[in-house]
């Protein structure tokens, strides 16, 4: 898969979660990526990979716009 079609995934998840009301509760970065842990009203987690610079630019983007709300 190429890095563009990765990132369009793992952007397509991130909206999905945000779309649903989930919000980025916690952010662990390493050399192998990001890992991003949602939640949502019901104290629900989910956990995801970044591993794109790309999708890395655009959860920074979203938890800014997180916080502004």
């Amino acid at each position: 898969m190429s890095d563009y079609q990765e990132y369009l995934a793992e952007r397509d998840k991130m909206d999905y979660y945000l779309g649903k009301g989930w919000k980025i509760s916690s952010v662990i970065e390493n050399l192998s990526g990001a890992f991003l842990v949602f939640k949502n009203q019901d104290d629900s987690e989910a956990e995801m990979q970044v591993k794109t610079a790309d999708g890395r630019k655009y959860f920074s983007a979203m938890l800014i716009a997180q916080a502004k709300n």
